[in-house]
């Protein structure tokens, strides 16, 4: 898989990003606290005492299990590079009674897995084989990237996820098992995502570009095996998992032979009760989250970080490079939360946590990293119960550090002359993570997107920002709010103009754009909305005229009927789509039904009778067809059904926009 390149070529391509290189704004960036608003540490001892940890994981995992439901759960906690406690909680298998155990149960981590992605990247970089800041076209053999904005997406791009693509993975994400495998060049060429919007290179301020990539990571994997000539499964197995003794991890699909019988079963909440989930294979993007690891080996891997890349005396990073990953790399706003080279910041408390999240549709994870006591906590819950394992996860780290590592929280008043800028900022947002060109953009209309909208009491109301629920924010410096009763942080972006145009979230990888009024999707409700009410009538008076037109002039008749057409049509596109869709996200996410492919014909259907309807709209006010009223009705229809069209090229339903 190697592909060597001749020696004068590699130059001029170091020489150019050398250039590029010293044109950024590179990490690390000081994380800024505001005095009288940023949380303050309180005295105190930390974690000190194994078994009062274990009394106080026992506790909270025992609740998390009982009131969400969940069927089971992993742990494992390091601390001064020892391992502080293993254990598993519930069952791994429901139907057979078998209880999680945290020494041998085998879990999912899901997108963690893009850590160890991340690390064999830099083990790369500290060798002089990759380079950050160069082009990534240079080091992929079998397709390229196409050119855009005048910028090339680097590896740091993809490792800040700053790279500016759409987001995407209907129909191909999972597999439904072996027979559905692809090569992983394969698989990225086949799915690649369009360019949408310009690589940040100013990875010190620049937070509007920020957008979360399976694919961006799969393409490091990819890149890794390139140039190091091994296949990814087995770079990661000789480079990473045998220097940390991580015996029972494999990013191997289907789990090897020795290790099948150790997994855990995943779970969906359905009905009322938690049922079994297939194996979820994701082997043809597997660098982004096939993992598959016992609570001890990811114990070992944060044991190897927290040391600075080393393991029992061996290292799988240099120092200088662990430290170099850990940093703060990637800042959209210096008191907000930013991330280093793959690890997403999390401050709590005023500490500062270092890590990533992993969520499959059965299994829920996190690994966290407290550098500056040298702890780390990895968690992964074998079910999906709505917001359950979210919530948990969330609540465990909160949890432990108002335990071991509290603070105070200062009580926040909103400027006086607040209200004076307030308009600024209100408005609809929505994710960049997203799909833009492909026809999952429509998935975009079942979310109304992030509202925000001033208070009375001078402060933002912000409705699902991370999850649904309302927070309220006040403004502690420009354009810098903090959660009025927690210490969250987030921020806004302004043009050049001074107009509000971005919003980083507190989970920096997914930062959100204002959307134009016409891009908002009660807007587009309420167009489809009448549209369909227009539709209605069109059918409903060419079925009440039906033996009067027959007896009328033929342009009145057809232009009626034409119209009722159209009508059929949308009837027919609206029942196809949602009965393709029935099976729900998850089973789309594994392939997409032949139906969809059937529903989206019927637009294209619709276009020349829209076109023709609009013709007849113009020709009744020219031959006066009917009554003024007749004439004013139709016409809203011809109107409406034209809006209608342009909504749905709007959410990409006009053609095979296919993944």
């Amino acid at each position: 898989m190697k592909r060597m390149v001749s020696l004068s070529l590699a130059a001029v391509l170091a020489a150019g990003s050398a250039q590029a290189a010293s044109e950024l704004a590179v990490g690390p960036f000081e994380h800024k606290t505001i005095p009288g608003v940023s949380p303050e540490p309180l005295p105190t001892e930390g974690l000190k005492d194994r078994k009062d940890l274990e009394a106080f994981v026992d506790g909270l995992m025992a609740a998390h299990l009982e009131y969400n439901p969940m069927a089971g759960a992993t742990i494992s906690v390091v601390k001064d590079g020892e391992i502080w406690l293993v254990k598993g909680y519930g069952y791994a298998d429901l139907e057979k009674q078998v209880k999680v155990d945290g020494e041998q149960s085998l879990f999912r981590p899901g997108s963690t897995s893009k850590l160890f992605t991340w690390t064999a990247v830099m083990q790369l970089v500290e060798q002089g084989k990759l380079d950050l800041d160069a082009d990534v076209n240079q080091y992929i053999p079998d397709f390229k990237m196409p050119e855009a904005f005048g910028k090339p997406i680097t590896l740091r791009n993809v490792m800040t996820h700053t790279a500016g693509l759409e987001d995407g993975g209907l129909g191909y994400l999972f597999q439904k098992g072996p027979e559905q495998f692809m090569p992983l060049g394969e698989a990225l060429a086949a799915h690649m995502p369009a360019r949408v919007r310009p690589p940040t290179t100013n990875f010190g301020g620049d937070g509007t570009n920020s957008s979360y990539s399976n694919w961006a990571t799969a393409l490091a994997g990819h890149i890794v095996a390139s140039v190091s000539g091994e296949s990814f499964e087995d770079y990661i197995r000789q480079h990473i998992f045998e220097p940390l003794e991580m015996n029972s991890s494999t990013f191997a699909e289907p789990l090897p032979a020795e290790l099948a019988p150790r997994m855990a079963t995943g779970y969906q909440f359905k009905e009322g009760k938690l049922k079994a989930h297939d194996f979820e294979y994701v082997h043809n993007f597997a660098p982004a989250g096939s993992l598959t690891s016992s609570a001890p080996d990811m114990a070992n891997f944060m044991i190897a970080h927290l040391n600075h890349g080393e393991f029992k005396d061996r290292r799988i990073l240099k120092a200088e490079t662990a430290q170099q990953m850990h940093a703060r790399q990637f800042s959209a706003n210096p008191h907000i939360n930013g991330s280093g080279l793959g690890f997403y910041e999390t401050w709590v408390n005023g500490r500062r946590w270092i890590g990533h999240g992993g969520d499959m549709i059965a299994f829920h994870s996190d690994l966290l990293l407290l550098p500056e006591e040298k702890i780390g906590i990895f968690v992964s819950y074998n079910s999906s119960n709505e917001l359950a394992p979210y919530t948990a996860r969330r609540d465990l780290l909160r949890s432990f550090m108002d335990r071991y590592y509290p603070a105070k929280v200062p009580v926040v008043k909103a400027p006086a002359d607040f209200a004076e800028r307030a308009a600024k900022y209100t408005g609809t947002y929505d994710g960049n993570r997203a799909s833009y060109t492909k026809f999952e953009r429509v998935f975009g209309l079942a979310s109304a997107g992030t509202r925000v909208a001033p208070t009375k009491d001078n402060t933002l109301m912000i409705q699902d920002i991370l999850f649904p629920g309302i927070t309220y924010w006040v403004e502690v410096a420009p354009h810098t709010f903090r959660e009025v009763d927690g210490d969250g942080m987030l921020a806004f972006h302004e043009d050049e103009a001074g107009r509000i145009t971005h919003l980083t979230p507190p989970f920096t990888f997914i930062g959100s754009y204002k959307l134009p009024w016409y891009g908002a999707p009660t807007f587009h409700w309420l167009v489809l909305g009448l549209g369909l009410l227009c539709l209605v009538v069109a059918l409903v008076s060419a079925l009440r005229n039906w033996k009067a037109d027959r007896a009328g002039e033929a342009g009145p008749r057809r232009a009626r009927r034409m119209a009722a057409l159209l009508a059929l049509v949308y009837v027919a596109f609206f029942g196809t789509l949602i009965g393709a869709l029935a099976g729900g996200i998850d089973e789309l996410l594994y392939a997409l039904p032949k139906a969809v492919y059937v529903a989206l014909t019927f637009p294209l259907l619709a276009i020349p009778v829209t076109l023709l309807v609009a013709w007849a709209a113009v020709q009744a006010w020219r031959g006066s067809w009917w009554t003024r009223y007749g004439r004013i009705q139709y016409s809203v229809i011809a109107l409406m059904s034209l809006a209608f069209l342009w909504s749905l090229s709007y959410w990409n339903l006009l053609g095979y926009k296919i993944g």
